[in-house]
């Protein structure tokens, strides 16, 4: 289901442009009315001055769209950057744009930076909610042409975002607040009774402060806790009952957990020891960091690329990174112990062979 977002921003869209174009974010990047091989930020720069725009603080300078297929789609960053370049085609054809595919999160995604003005007529870039509308209807649209699954905007949005949650996504991120509904999605699918659930939040540090007529959750991160509602229909205690319930009563197959030959239960996330006894409590974030690994290798195998072989490429840089900051430490440490011989000789102390002994063992062993 093509998920398509934007925003308008006042601020200069330098910084919304190095972060898209990140070598270690962006695996593929296009342009549209703009030089491949000069600066993008400058020449969007260079388009609002001609027109005599940009200049006021509360003036809109670019516009920054997300878009994102289905997980169930398997895009591939070839894939999602054709359908970004096209999309991008159709909305902007005469706009200045940015467009840059990120495969550094668990859901391949582009994103496509807009200027605000005009490179032909110099007009402002104005896009009216009903504008936004018939935008999203055809991101719809072009993804079906892709064979890619849709999605029906019109329809009552089962996740209640913030204007601050919107921001981190757009970025690529995740909130706290998506980390919760990841957790109690898993929770719900896999439990079977009330305790079970609680049970199961409770292997990731969430814990349940209310239970009674409502549900409330606390990320371990955070010391005030949230209402399943504040986080969407699909998180009220009759919606995660009702889900517990069918589980119950053994009408749903699709449940994540269950027991394993082990005698552990196993969840999607890997195996969580239930002996009834006092478990460690995993990082939310940390469980993240495991699953877009898992993400990055799959992607990597998408790409052509052998996984292991690109670990090793990157410690390898990793490595000649952490040899040339010694050697500039070195570098800086003999020239204060120059300076200090040197101002010893001025001085006339015969201190002088010491140092240099100090000198000389330094380069050695």
């Amino acid at each position: 289901m093509p998920l398509f977002k934007g925003l308008s921003s006042k601020s200069t869209p330098r910084k919304a442009i190095d972060y898209i174009t990140r070598e270690d974010k962006a695996a593929i990047v296009s342009v549209r009315n703009l030089f491949e091989d000069e600066d993008y930020a400058e020449q969007f720069a260079d388009t609002m001055r001609r027109f005599g725009k940009g200049k006021k603080f509360d003036e809109r300078k670019y516009y920054h769209f997300k878009l994102s297929c289905a997980r169930k789609d398997n895009v591939r960053p070839e894939q999602a950057h054709s359908y970004a370049e096209e999309l991008a085609a159709i909305l902007f054809p005469d706009d200045e744009c940015v467009i840059a595919t990120h495969t550094d999160t668990k859901t391949v995604h582009s994103h496509i930076i807009v200027n605000a003005v005009n490179p032909i007529t110099g007009k402002k870039l104005r896009i009216t909610e009903s504008d936004y509308t018939k935008m999203k209807d055809e991101a719809n649209r072009l993804g079906s042409e892709f064979g890619y699954s849709t999605i029906d905007f019109r329809k009552k949005a089962q996740n209640k975002r913030t204007t601050e949650e919107s921001h981190i996504i757009m970025k690529g991120g995740t909130s706290w607040k998506e980390d919760l509904r990841e957790v109690i999605e898993e929770a719900k699918r896999s439990s079977t009774t009330q305790e079970e659930f609680i049970s199961h939040l409770a292997l990731y540090g969430v814990s349940v402060t209310r239970s009674k007529t409502e549900y409330s959750f606390l990320h371990p991160q955070k010391k005030k806790a949230i209402r399943g509602l504040k986080l969407g229909n699909n998180y009220t205690k009759k919606e995660i009952d009702i889900v517990i319930e069918t589980n119950r009563n053994g009408n749903n197959g699709n449940a994540v957990g269950g027991l394993g030959r082990t005698g552990v239960r196993e969840t999607k996330r890997g195996i969580a020891p239930h002996d009834g006894q006092s478990t460690t409590q995993r990082d939310i974030d940390q469980i993240g960091q495991e699953m877009q690994r898992l993400d990055r290798k799959t992607e990597y195998v998408h790409r052509g690329l052998d996984y292991d072989s690109e670990v090793v490429r990157r410690r390898k840089r990793e490595e000649r990174a952490r040899l040339e900051r010694e050697r500039i430490e070195r570098s800086r440490r003999d020239k204060e112990l120059a300076s200090r011989n040197a101002q010893s000789k001025q001085s006339g102390g015969d201190g002088n062979k010491q140092r240099n002994k100090k000198s000389d063992n330094y380069f050695g062993k």
